[in-house]
């Protein structure tokens, strides 16, 4: 069983193997997953502004932050998106129910991680049959976002292309005025 084709994963990981890793995994459960990688809090948060995750994915330790600094900068942006933490190891055993405390959809060590798609499937199906209308309003949100992001760079490159042609002309204003006094220096010689 596949998920849907459509969704968006987010990744939050500092170790570029370890994202591909992920990516390989996820995409054995869902064909054309859309992924972005970050590796820092400004990131993440420009992420869940932007980029409007389905599922946000992290590992525990990274560095400058953990897993609950994810959990809660991801809640804080839009508490509808539900965050997954995947790691190597946990030297705390108490840390997992802390992070489902915190509002973790679930948690998984990376090892065996030719199995990680088989173990994250059901979460994923249950996230998505629990989550189903959060995840429709997230996809709404990420719609309107690219609707008005279009729209502001239409309007951008418009107020450039005005900007430009208001240059060309004060350009040729300028131009004609030397010209013309050009002229009138060459014509008064006659």
């Amino acid at each position: 069983m596949n998920l849907p084709d459509n969704l968006t994963f987010l990744i939050v990981e500092d170790l570029v193997s370890d994202s591909f890793l992920i990516q390989r995994q996820l995409k054995k459960i869902c064909l054309h997953p859309e992924i972005r990688f970050v590796d820092s809090e400004i990131s993440l948060i420009n992420a869940i502004k932007t980029y409007i995750p389905d599922i946000v994915i992290t590992d525990f330790n990274l560095i400058g932050m953990n897993a609950f600094d994810v959990i809660r900068v991801t809640k804080d942006y839009n508490n509808k998106i539900p965050v997954v933490v995947i790691t190597a190891h946990l030297k705390n055993e108490d840390d997992k129910e802390r992070l489902l405390e915190a509002g973790a959809s679930g948690f998984f060590l990376k090892e065996p991680v030719n199995e990680l798609n088989e173990r994250l499937l059901p979460l994923f199906t249950q996230i998505l049959e629990e989550k189903g209308k959060q995840l429709d309003k997230i996809g709404k949100e990420r719609k309107k976002y690219d609707s008005s992001k279009s729209h502001s760079d239409f309007l951008r490159a418009f107020a450039f292309k005005e900007e430009e042609e208001d240059e060309e002309e004060q350009f040729v204003v300028q131009n004609n005025g030397f010209m013309y006094k050009l002229r009138n220096l060459f014509s008064d010689k006659k």
